[in-house]
């Protein structure tokens, strides 16, 4: 393809393009290809101004190859899925752009977009919070990652799809000391690309340890630097667990699944799997706990994600799903 001065080489100008989407970072990999990835997962790769790859489902692959739009990957000859496109003109740059949104748009809507950014959480000063990304078998709730801002070494809570991408923004904030999981349903979002050492309850540790490097476990409640109370909070999972911070300004409860926020109402997520008993004896635990907030890892899609509270309103909420509990 040739240039002018006016126009950019086409890599340049599909680099300039794809890199500017939410989430999408782009660079060389081990094999010399200039890659555009979601997270960990790659929508496609060229090869210097000539040629793009990606890898498409069978289905989405018959159909563009059927219209011309992508042949066979030069690697896999007659393989359905891999597929590669010749850049000649300025019409085969804007189908390589459109071509690689298909791929952006497919892992956005199944696994939600990167975390990429920590913000500000109005108004507990100290606290950080990830992008909203959806959970992937239950799309209208949405998940969050939480960092902790602490003079003993910042704390980051919960994983969520793409958090990888949010390295960078937890290295200008200070990089992380500790990453607790509240259990183990977030290993399938955990990443050893954070680089902080993980800790979960010892009852986790099989499932999460098959995703990421486990660095220690816990079992009885605890408390670290004076400010973070590690609270087991059994019941959704054996080993799910709750974290009491005191920021100095407010007392922040994370509560991972055990409590969490249904448009604005303070909801259980009670599974086939959880036990119920024990699910209730950590209720009843938590309703005796001294929190101004409370921050779940999971909240409705749209509606607050976290809730200022006090002890009369949290034990009345947490008193609601109790009966519900007893009843059922």
């Amino acid at each position: 393809m040739t240039t002018t001065a006016a126009t950019k080489p086409a890599g340049q100008q599909i680099t300039d393009e794809v890199a500017s989407w939410p989430g999408v970072t782009a660079g060389t990999g081990r094999r010399g290809e200039f890659g555009f990835r979601v997270g960990r997962r790659e929508i496609g790769h060229l090869h210097g101004d000539r040629s793009a790859h990606f890898s498409f489902p069978k289905e989405i692959w018959r159909d563009l190859f059927a219209q011309g739009r992508v042949v066979h990957h030069p690697v896999f000859p007659g393989k359905e899925g891999p597929a590669a496109r010749r850049i000649e003109n300025e019409d085969d740059v804007r189908d390589v752009i459109a071509l690689l949104r298909l791929n952006y748009d497919r892992v956005i809507e199944r696994y939600g977009a990167p975390a990429g950014t920590f913000e500000p959480v109005v108004p507990i000063p100290g606290l950080y919070a990830s992008a909203p990304a959806p959970l992937p078998f239950a799309p209208s709730l949405h998940t969050r990652a939480f960092l902790l801002a602490r003079d003993r070494g910042n704390v980051l809570v919960y994983s969520v799809p793409g958090l990888e991408s949010a390295a960078a923004a937890i290295e200008e904030l200070g990089g992380v000391s500790r990453h607790y999981l509240n259990h183990g349903h977030e290993a399938m979002f955990a990443s050893d690309g954070i680089g902080a050492p993980v800790f979960v309850h010892a009852d986790e540790r099989d499932t999460v340890a098959g995703q990421v490097h486990v660095r220690g476990t816990f079992s009885r409640r605890h408390t670290l630097d004076d400010d973070l109370e590690i609270i087991p909070t059994p019941g959704h999972t054996a080993g799910a667990t709750a974290l009491l911070w005191d920021s100095g300004e407010h007392r922040v409860l994370f509560t991972g699944d055990t409590i969490y926020l249904d448009q604005g109402e303070w909801v259980e997520a009670l599974l086939e799997s959880s036990d119920r008993s024990a699910y209730i004896e950590s209720l009843e635990l938590m309703r005796e706990l001294d929190f101004d907030v409370l921050v779940p890892w999971a909240a409705s899609a749209g509606g607050p994600f976290h809730a200022v509270t006090g002890k009369a309103d949290a034990r009345r909420r947490i008193d609601l799903i109790l009966a519900r509990l007893r009843s059922a």
